[in-house]
């Protein structure tokens, strides 16, 4: 069975009484828990506890090197701490360091732990009583991250223990523990990820003001350079129309002229339906997908399978497009890199949302090529599909072909 034994160091500037060194039993110790120097503080040690043994100066051991000057140096706290069979936690040893972490002295919060408990953030104590908990029944190492308030000051501190080897006899668990200060670790890690929020917030407005601008130069194509190739084809026709027949030259050359404004019309309708395919408004998700796959197959040859859950999928204006576009994307990857024989398309809603999957049967890629410097079409689908609170999963490796899948949730 372990027994916990105090160990006081005793220094002779203390002019410790007869009586008292009777009491006590002098020896060495590997482990020290208060260290007095004079007698002030030694009439503090007596009154706070039982002590068992007794460490004198000598020199083959002194103040200097022992484990207990050791770990009042170190950028910390080092404890002892005990859960006794109320359910109770007790520190049983907290070097110097307690008091630059906790604002309060060692003995302080040796003789009472709420010293410490009673400063855990509303927020992280239950996590704290919760790993000590599990840690005494499971017999494993007990590692916490919370907040404490100093309501001295108002000041909010993130600490971190880690008690490992923690061993249980009759009167309780007992852990050997470190706490440290992590709050300026935590402020940072805390900034990184706003100033991350604040890049996809950027980036998703960039995209919605490109969205926009798009529909805007779609429109103005559209309606007016459409208007001007349809207006130039009637006045051609009309042109035709009155010149001589006999003139074989003069009618070749109109002929030309109304090929080249058919070509011009169709280079116009490609440019609007590249910046604002309107059958994405008018259709839905479901049918511009499957308009977008047929484009595909006719430009590059390789088949594209569609499977859908139902043919009217009803989502937000801004989910609509995103998918959209990562699905542009995911084929223009196929088309330019993959070396695909064929493609795979899924389209589904489900209970968590709708789901979109994109699979291919070419030469895939590792991970390096992943996180290539440029690598910009894979990061942005993570990207736009991040900003909406959905999930994107890329698996692929050499040879065995490439599944983009995206899941967006459904928005109440």
């Amino acid at each position: 069975m372990t027994v916990t034994a105090y160990v006081l160091h005793i220094e002779p500037t203390a002019n410790c009484p007869g009586e008292v060194l009777d009491q006590l039993t002098p020896q060495l110790a590997t482990m020290v828990h208060r260290s007095v120097g004079n007698q002030q503080t030694l009439d503090a040690a007596l009154k706070l506890r039982e002590w068992d043994a007794i460490l004198c100066s000598s020199n083959e051991l002194t103040d200097a090197n022992t484990p207990h000057a050791f770990l009042d140096s170190l950028p910390g706290m080092a404890c002892q701490l005990h859960l006794d069979t109320d359910d109770k936690l007790n520190f049983l040893y907290a070097s110097e360091g307690c008091t630059d972490l906790l604002g309060i002295t060692p003995p302080e919060l040796e003789q009472n732990a709420q010293f410490l408990l009673g400063k855990l953030h509303p927020d992280d104590a239950e996590a704290f009583f919760l790993g000590m908990r599990q840690s005494a029944k499971d017999g494993t190492a007990w590692n916490w991250e919370g907040r404490i308030q100093l309501p001295e000051h108002q000041e909010i501190k993130w600490l971190n223990l880690r008690a490992k080897d923690p061993h249980s006899n009759p009167q309780g668990t007992y852990w050997n523990g470190f706490m440290i200060n992590i709050t300026q670790n935590r402020k940072a890690s805390l900034e990184i990820k706003r100033s991350r929020q604040r890049l996809r917030e950027l980036s998703s407005h960039i995209e919605n003001i490109k969205e926009e601008e798009r529909i805007r130069i779609a429109r103005e194509i559209h309606d007016e350079i459409g208007v001007l190739l349809t207006a130039l084809k009637m006045d051609l026709s009309w042109l035709r129309n009155r010149l001589p027949e006999d003139n074989t030259a003069l009618m070749e050359k109109a002929r030309d002229m109304a090929d080249l404004l058919d070509t011009a019309g169709k280079s116009v309708n490609n440019l609007v339906h590249s910046l604002r395919p309107a059958f994405l408004d008018c259709f839905g998700i479901v049918a511009a997908i499957e308009i977008e796959a047929r484009e595909f197959t006719k430009r590059t040859g390789i088949p594209c399978k569609i499977k859908k859950s139902s043919d009217n999928i009803v989502i937000s204006d801004e989910q609509s497009i995103t998918l959209f576009r990562v699905f542009q994307e995911a084929m223009n990857n196929i088309m330019k890199h993959a070396d695909a024989h064929k493609v795979q398309v899924q389209i589904s809603e489900g209970p968590h949302g709708i789901e979109l999957i994109v699979s291919d049967d070419g030469k895939g890629f590792d991970e390096s090529a992943r996180n290539k410097p440029r690598s910009f079409g894979l990061r942005g689908i993570q990207e736009r599909i991040g900003h909406l609170g959905g999930r994107v999963r890329i698996s692929s490796a050499a040879g065995t072909g490439t599944i983009v899948a995206v899941l967006l949730p459904t928005i109440e």
